[in-house]
């Protein structure tokens, strides 16, 4: 612990306190003994010699040897009985915070094992570091098996959803045809194909989400900065045309990196997709180089939304969305920024988001080792 000198960091330690005690408990039944055996065994000793007068022959001599060890023996009993309770009261007053303390994690483990995530451990004040670790451990685990919880159930509702629409819309247009109410035109079919892709990718989310848990491989290999960038623009170029938005390559970015050129790229279209939902027409989305410390770090840079701070510590999570309803309407599953934070792990670099709020637009930062 910080500012606390070695000693009394060495107390703080559940470890520290019982060594310590078992070593008060050592010492106490040693001057507890002695102290007993002191005080005891002469007075018993000079009783049997009043009781039996003085010493003339050898049996008398005999009898006060046995005296002697008589006396010894029962002071030492008493000794013991006595060091014995004060041992043990010391033991408790050592173990009884542990066992306190490990009875209430245990009740609180049973009640998370019950599915109450917002169970949690508060170590007393008399509690050692190691009491605290552990709580603080199981509070950590706690908090996150809620979380999966929250994100299992919003996945159940979010499937329930992107499925009920394409589903419905192909019934309806398949009862239709049957019925001879619609005719296999372009449009009827225009309208089958959207339905159909449409659950094609959402297929393709939870499958990129499954691998991403799973652990993903990469192929790197030497690539040329400027390269991924201008094909990650020319892939969306005609996706922000349609809608008005700017895409631009910011300044003439120069060297390479060690990287799977395809994963790279799902990671740049993800980004790109992202900042285009959220940026309006008569907007501006830049993408941009530079190099760091070790690596290089690519931007996609919009003038959109922008993000609440209160939402920025969970933007990678799968599943979360800022605006559920909003990301729904427009396509989105709340997955594509989770795998590619995965994908940028694989790597051995790192997916970062920066905003100034809501109408401020977003910075996302892609930094990959050299």
């Amino acid at each position: 612990m910080p500012g606390l000198r070695p000693g009394e960091r060495f107390t703080r330690t559940f470890y520290g306190r019982l060594l310590l005690g078992q070593l008060a408990v050592g010492v106490v039944l040693l001057v507890t003994v002695a102290a007993v055996t002191t005080s005891v065994a002469p007075g018993l000793f000079e009783q049997d010699l009043v009781e039996n007068g003085p010493l003339d022959s050898a049996d008398q001599l005999h009898f006060v040897e046995g005296a002697f060890l008589r006396a010894l023996w029962l002071s030492l009993a008493v000794a013991i009985v006595v060091a014995a309770s004060v041992a043990v009261a010391i033991g408790l007053a050592t173990v009884r915070p542990l066992r306190r303390q490990l009875r209430e994690l245990s009740g609180a483990a049973r009640a998370v094992a019950a599915g109450d995530f917002a169970r949690r451990v508060e170590p007393g004040p008399d509690a050692g570091e190691e009491i605290r670790l552990l709580a603080s451990s199981f509070n950590t685990m706690a908090t996150q098996l809620g979380d999966a919880e929250e994100a299992r159930q919003r996945l159940l509702a979010d499937l329930a959803h992107e499925l009920r629409t394409p589903i419905a819309s192909l019934s309806v247009t398949v009862e239709a045809l049957a019925d001879g109410v619609r005719d296999a035109d372009e449009a009827t079919l225009s309208t089958l194909s959207e339905q159909a892709g449409r659950l094609a990718r959402l297929a393709g989310d939870l499958r990129d989400i499954s691998d991403a848990e799973g652990g993903l491989s990469v192929h790197t290999a030497p690539c040329r900065v400027a390269d991924l960038l201008e094909d990650a623009r020319s892939a969306a170029a005609e996706e922000f045309a349609r809608k008005g938005v700017a895409l631009v390559v910011e300044g003439e970015p120069g060297g390479e990196v060690d990287a799977d050129a395809q994963r790279i790229g799902q990671v740049l279209a993800n980004l790109l997709s992202n900042a285009l939902r959220h940026t309006p027409p008569g907007g501006r989305v830049t993408l941009a180089a530079s190099p760091v410390a070790g690596g290089t770090a690519m931007t996609v840079t919009d003038t959109g939304d922008g993000i609440d701070a209160a939402h920025l510590p969970r933007v990678f999570d799968r599943f979360y969305r800022t605006d559920a309803a909003r990301s729904r309407d427009s396509g989105g599953t709340g997955i594509g920024l989770a795998v590619s934070a995965a994908i940028a792990k694989a790597h051995g670099g790192t997916l970062t988001v920066a905003s100034s709020g809501v109408g401020h637009g977003a910075v996302f930062t892609l930094t990959l080792p050299s």
